[in-house]
């Protein structure tokens, strides 16, 4: 009876999870364009040069499960538990079929809900995308890119107590978090605080640690879009280049940017996406 009723009432809780949202230009056009951000981002990272495409696209800007002001549950945050929100929450917006774009990871999870929901995914748009071969690629890379990562990737107990104390910490991190990463918004290097130990280490796991960019391009039908950096360390291009050209339906386009582009070469990424979106399907 006990066993029966916590299962109602998780499956209850789990059905009331809805991502935080941002909508703009909701009576502009039929075509909308779902944004996901990547790892510890929020619907803060899509600057205006992105958010001016709702003079003509309906925008649905999204914070993950778990990350930015969205719920952050004590789960397992699997893919499943990031694509059930995800559809959810579209779901509850009365959005049908919607063009998908992400950044990082939030590429990985466009792919993954294409192909989990491919009646109601367009188009599909990878800024930054991570290209892993194996997870011990992955958080080789990942480890490279700040003594931060290296650490966190470990999935250690000394990162566990490190995320615990910043948590404790929060507020004060968040009044210095603009000047520790002047590269980036404040509200986005603010926002990027907004998790747990929870949501932060089982997502890294369960999405950047464990997808495949490879299998999840081969099993989808959907046209796609890559934009990728040259310059990338975290995400680099050396896996993209020459394994897409075994990809009828995936276009790459290369930018003298970082992991960061999205930031520093919004302007571009975001026309690179509206003529990606008017060509032909």
């Amino acid at each position: 009876m006990v066993v029966a009723t916590l299962a109602k009432k998780w499956a209850h809780d789990m059905a009331s999870w809805r991502l935080y949202t941002k909508v703009l230009g909701a009576g502009h056009s039929e075509e909308t364009i779902v944004f996901l951000p990547g790892f510890t981002g929020s619907h803060e990272v899509w600057n205006h040069d992105f958010q001016a495409l709702s003079q003509c696209y309906r925008l649905v800007l999204l914070d993950m499960l778990g990350f930015g002001h969205s719920p952050k549950p004590a789960i397992d945050y699997t893919l499943d538990d990031h694509l059930g929100a995800i559809h959810r929450t579209l779901h509850s917006l009365g959005v049908g079929t919607a063009h998908l774009a992400g950044h990082s990871m939030g590429c990985l999870l466009a792919l993954a809900y294409a192909n989990r929901y491919p009646a109601e995914a367009g188009k599909i748009a990878l800024f930054a995308l991570p290209w892993y071969h194996s997870e011990q690629e992955a958080r080789q890379i990942i480890g490279k890119s700040s003594l931060f990562n290296r650490w966190l990737a470990l999935d250690t107990p000394l990162a566990r107590i490190g995320c615990a104390v910043m948590c404790h910490l929060r507020p004060l991190l968040m009044a210095v978090a603009p000047a520790l990463s002047p590269d980036v918004p404040a509200v986005v290097s603010r926002d990027a605080l907004r998790h747990t130990w929870t949501s932060y280490s089982k997502t890294l796991n369960h999405v950047i640690f464990q997808l495949r960019a490879d299998a999840l391009l081969r099993d989808t039908r959907k046209p796609v879009l890559i934009v990728q950096g040259r310059q990338d360390t975290i995400a680099p291009i050396g896996n993209v280049i020459g394994a897409v050209d075994r990809l009828p339906n995936v276009w790459l386009k290369t930018v003298d940017a970082g992991h960061r582009l999205i930031f520093t070469h919004s302007d571009t990424v975001a026309r690179e996406l509206v003529r990606f979106l008017q060509q032909p399907a």
